[in-house]
């Protein structure tokens, strides 16, 4: 947690969810996970050039496959694992990592690491996030399309880091400033109509002795 001065808190909180990389030795992530129990999930991240086929256009509405909706991600049920893959849209999660790498230290949705103890300690994980270059193109029937490209081979945290930002949306972490919906409003009831449902010496929510009664007055005078 982030204290007033930008950095690390003291204040743990316990794991919610766990992504399992299994686009690499797919079957010995799915036999960890079901030993493990359902704290830890394969996922699979699709980039632009791999879900223009529908894997994840096919995220309208749940069935037998897709069990879940998420924001760029979705969960598919797989029956000869018994369990569910996470598929998210990589480049989507990427654009999101780096907004929040690129929001300033202290504001609202900012993505901040701890303080080396050593000035080169972040140095490889800062060639890891820039591993990739953002690139939109136009695509005919979808209009401008974002693509991560990669720039060097060594990309493998930065996989990590939108990875952990799709669990943590689908444990419920949402930005600072995000509107959430409330409730809708109550209809408000005008004090003379309560006042008039009230029968004579009930105490309830408003008292009409003391209310009722001196609006009564109000109005004979």
């Amino acid at each position: 947690m982030a204290g007033e001065d930008g950095h690390a808190g003291d204040k743990r909180l316990p794991l919610a969810t766990a992504f399992v990389d299994a686009g690499y030795l797919a079957p010995v992530v799915y036999a960890f996970c079901r030993e493990a129990g359902g704290l830890y999930r394969p996922a699979v991240g699709r980039g632009a050039g791999r879900h223009r086929t529908g894997v994840l256009d096919r995220t309208s509405q749940t069935g037998s496959v897709v069990r879940a909706i998420g924001e760029g991600y979705h969960a598919a049920w797989l029956p000869a694992e018994r369990l569910h893959l996470v598929e998210a849209d990589a480049d989507h999660w990427k654009s999101w990592a780096h907004q929040r790498l690129a929001t300033a230290v202290g504001s609202a949705g900012a993505l901040t690491f701890y303080r080396p103890g050593m000035p080169q300690e972040h140095l490889s994980l800062c060639k890891h996030l820039t591993a990739e270059s953002r690139v939109e193109e136009f695509v005919a029937g979808k209009g401008v399309v974002t693509r991560w490209e990669r720039v060097r081979k060594q990309n493998h945290w930065l996989d990590a880091v939108y990875n952990a930002c799709v669990a943590g949306h689908l444990a419920g972490v949402r930005l600072v400033d995000e509107h959430r919906p409330g409730p809708p409003p109550r209809p408000q009831t005008p004090p003379e109509q309560i006042a008039r449902n009230v029968p004579w010496g009930h105490r309830g929510w408003v008292d009409y002795d003391r209310v009722g009664w001196r609006r009564e007055r109000d109005r004979r005078w």
